[in-house]
């Protein structure tokens, strides 16, 4: 749908329709902040609480051209984490059409609704499939992410299987936040959980005490539904990330041999950023039932 046509049907004055290359933007502003939605993958790509910095990074060097995701933001990573599962579904002639990190970062997806809830603004996105989609996920579902700027930013993903099979689902919200500086960085949260170290091919053991980030890092945090806080201590700010249905953490950073591999990110720009994502990962997949719904949900804050 075009700007015109989405200004036409959601008129809203704390919501702007907006075009960037090859994107539509949504961006709302409100007494608490600013936030900005591409509708290509339904990838969150601003938050600014009022009178703050943003709290997400983004790479100078992204692209906005509806081919590949927009690196940086918050992706949507969704009905699989990482490398395609084939025990998701079984043998399927479609693996070869099977992305990274799943169907919905990849696909242009319908505004559904905006509205006012109290002092907040809500934005409702939805995602059904489309002959693209379906050579690479053969099932009915429906996807919405709901996104709300209010105190907080919460964004919830809802997933519904219209399918008459079960499948396996894995997914996270694949947060990219901006740092001072990302080695060293302390994670507070995480003590006692299980931690899945996969740059160690797979080695498990147990985090004792805070997490202090290094670069490069990628390690999963099982069985572990509690609240995150980052300590970004070079702006002067703590990120807290609650959730609820989520039970996997996820500590990513490329370092300064893997950002080379990757265009569309500066090779100094490793340091400003890390991934520490909301997710339900590796132990935590969940079988979802014909017919069946399950929601996710993310909420920021900056203190």
């Amino acid at each position: 749908m075009t700007v015109a046509a989405l200004t036409e049907q959601f008129p809203h004055p704390e919501v702007r329709f907006r075009q960037q290359d090859a994107l539509v933007m949504v961006d709302i502003e409100n007494a608490h902040g600013s936030a900005t939605i591409t509708t290509f993958g339904a990838t969150l790509l601003s938050y600014r609480p009022k009178g703050g910095a943003d709290v997400l990074w983004v790479s100078d060097t992204a692209l906005y051209d509806g081919k590949k995701p927009v690196r940086g933001g918050v992706p949507v990573c969704w009905p699989w984490f990482g490398p395609y599962d084939p025990a998701a579904l079984g043998p399927d002639p479609s693996d070869e059409h099977k992305k990274g990190h799943g169907i919905a970062r990849y696909a242009f997806w319908d505004v559904e609704s905006v509205e006012s809830v109290g002092d907040a603004t809500h934005v409702v996105f939805v995602l059904t499939p489309d002959d693209d989609i379906r050579k690479a996920w053969p099932l009915e579902f429906s996807l919405r992410l709901h996104v709300t700027l209010g105190e907080t930013l919460e964004m919830t993903l809802e997933g519904e299987n219209r399918s008459d099979r079960e499948w396996r689902v894995s997914e996270a919200f694949h947060t990219y936040f901006g740092v001072g500086e990302a080695e060293g960085l302390v994670v507070r949260g995480l003590d006692g959980t299980t931690r899945i170290d996969k740059l160690a091919d797979g080695e498990r053991g147990t985090q004792s005490g805070d997490v202090a980030m290094t670069t490069p890092m990628e390690q999963v945090f099982v069985g572990h539904p509690g609240t995150l806080v980052i300590e970004d201590r070079d702006n002067a700010r703590e990120i807290v990330i609650e959730r609820e249905n989520s039970a996997s953490s996820v500590l990513w950073n490329p370092g300064p041999e893997g950002v080379q591999s990757f265009a569309d990110m500066p090779d100094d720009q490793y340091r400003k950023t890390v991934c520490v994502e909301v997710a339900n990962a590796l132990d935590d997949a969940y079988p979802l039932a014909a017919g069946a719904t399950y929601v996710m949900t993310m909420r920021l804050s900056v203190r």
